[in-house]
């Protein structure tokens, strides 16, 4: 792993990329060729594994092996603020997400912005 955490992948993404989706492949490529790296929630990696599809199983291992993602949990002193943001969102497993990318100062990619309310003044990027 190279670089600091630019980017962090919801489970939409991971499921995305499983499935081989360009655009979350493509956005991966643009943060590796700029140095960074990517963040896996590892609360996102388990509910894509859950909702994976068994033939796209092997994308989420790839993913997760990837040389430059980084697999992230939140801090058990930041569980307060995690579940507050489940509260707001209504899943953990977005709420982690986000909360990874305001810790590391960077975004969620993700194929459901509406997850994330009024995004627009979130560090949410959604892809197709």
């Amino acid at each position: 792993m190279s670089g600091s955490v630019r980017l962090v992948l919801d489970t939409s993404a991971i499921l995305a990329y499983a499935a081989v989706s360009t655009d979350v492949g493509e956005t991966i490529a643009e943060v590796v060729d700029e140095g960074g790296s990517f963040a896996l929630p590892v609360v996102c990696l388990a509910e894509a594994s859950r909702r994976v599809p068994e033939h796209q199983a092997s994308g989420v291992s790839l993913l997760a092996e990837h040389p430059y993602a980084v697999v992230t949990s939140t801090p058990a002193a930041d569980w307060r603020a995690l579940t507050e943001w489940s509260r707001i969102l209504g899943r953990v497993d977005v709420a982690s997400a986000l909360f990874d990318a305001i810790t590391h100062t960077a975004y969620v990619l993700t194929g459901e912005p509406d997850a994330y309310g009024d995004y627009k003044d979130l560090p949410v990027i959604p892809f197709d």
